[in-house]
């Protein structure tokens, strides 16, 4: 038998290693480069924006989806918080001097005489007016009112206007030893500055107007007769 003898001639091979191409077709990818590029303005009131995970947010079992924005319909109750405090002082002083002088002389007088008019002698002096007046006048105020009104109560959206904004009415009642205290409150607000307890504070609140009524014995005290307001209406001196 024959041996045929196979010469294999091996050449060194340099293997390169496989490139690596990232993959851009994830839709985390696409969201963060989107908000890399086109950075949206937030307002002051918002968290700045994370990079998101769509992977993690779709099967990972602690993530949480953000909850909705909630609404607002009317008929819906909110809790407004007033903390209303008001510092009024006022100082007049008023001073008035009058004084004038009039003095009249007359010198002709028309006189019936025979055929028409002729003028009058004066056998006693010219008639003759002298008037003389001063008058003196100084009025003196001061007033200083302090008002501090803090209490909690619910409103009701009465009315959701097109641009978001929240028409709220609030009414309480109160009643403590024969004096009733009635309070109104109303105004419009963002719903954005409803906090989370549902709650919002009455210096938020656009066009406020608050009422209080106050009816009791107290009241009663306080107040000026008629006749004291009658004479302060009319003012004589």
């Amino acid at each position: 038998m024959r041996y045929t003898r196979l010469l294999f001639i091996t050449l060194p091979v340099v293997l390169q290693p496989p490139m690596v191409v990232a993959q851009t077709s994830s839709l985390g990818v696409r969201s963060r480069h989107a908000i890399h590029k086109n950075p949206r303005a937030l307002s002051t009131r918002e968290n700045p924006l994370l990079e998101r995970n769509v992977v993690y947010e779709s099967y990972a079992w602690t993530s949480k989806k953000p909850a909705p924005p909630k609404t607002y319909k009317p008929g819906d109750l909110i809790t407004i918080i007033v903390r209303q405090q008001r510092l009024y002082e006022v100082d007049a002083d008023l001073q008035s001097r009058k004084r004038w002088e009039m003095t009249s002389d007359l010198v002709a007088f028309a006189n019936l005489i025979k055929g028409g008019l002729g003028a009058a002698a004066f056998r006693r002096g010219k008639p003759n007016i002298e008037y003389e007046y001063e008058s003196r006048l100084r009025n003196i105020g001061d007033t200083s009112r302090e008002d501090r009104l803090t209490t909690r109560m619910a409103a009701k959206i009465i009315d959701v206007k097109p641009n978001g904004m929240l028409v709220l009415e609030g009414r309480a009642s109160l009643m403590h030893d024969e004096e009733i205290s009635k309070i109104t409150v109303t105004g419009t607000c963002r719903k954005e500055d409803i906090t989370a307890d549902n709650t919002v504070l009455s210096t938020q609140i656009a066009d406020l107007g608050i009422a209080v009524e106050n009816k009791g014995a107290m009241r009663t005290t306080i107040t000026r007769g008629w006749i004291t307001r009658f004479l302060d209406w009319l003012q004589p001196i």
